[in-house]
């Protein structure tokens, strides 16, 4: 942020000195045409015009910017997304210990028959862990279990009902000596 404002305050003062110099050259410009002769500007105008044009456009996106940065702080739009993706995070991550329970054989492990009960699972873990983002996006059960449906898919139900459930954890092999 301060280095957008340092880059705004320098093309400010480079827009005031193209200003003055201007100025300075249209102050006698204008007395020529009361004295009776006159001086052409149009070769300076031209090849000043692209700079000038660059520099305002440059100016005027980083006015944007700054805009925008300030409605996206003021309308919520970051909070939005931060909870979004905190409900997100705690989803996968309770679907990924579901999956690695299942292939561990841990026998405490919850036991998965339909994708309506991984839903379900998945939906009240997260209304435990995130109650703030669900009371910001006013979901009910529905809601929410619609939400997590989106994260589970047939192939992660496939691949939890083809684990084995209480088969003992494999261990690697010993290396050879």
């Amino acid at each position: 942020m301060h280095r957008m404002l340092s880059y705004a305050k320098g093309l400010l003062w480079l827009a005031l000195c193209a200003l003055f110099f201007s100025f300075s050259l249209l102050l006698p410009a204008s007395a020529a045409v009361e004295g009776g002769y006159t001086i052409d500007l149009t070769p300076l105008l031209d090849a000043l015009m692209p700079s000038l044009l660059g520099g305002v456009s440059l100016l005027a996106s980083m006015v944007l910017a700054w805009l925008l940065r300030l409605l996206a702080r003021y309308t919520g739009v970051v909070l939005d997304e931060k909870h979004r993706k905190t409900l997100h995070e705690i989803v996968v991550s309770r679907l990924q210990q579901i999956v690695t329970d299942s292939y561990e054989g841990n026998r405490s492990a919850f036991r998965i028959s339909t994708k309506s009960e991984v839903v379900a699972e998945l939906a009240g873990y997260a209304a435990r862990k995130a109650p703030g983002a669900i009371r910001h996006f006013k979901l009910d059960q529905n809601g929410l279990e619609e939400f997590v449906a989106g994260r589970v898919g047939a192939k992660t139900l496939a691949r939890l009902k083809s684990s084995p459930k209480h088969a003992p954890a494999r261990l690697p092999p010993k290396p050879a000596r």
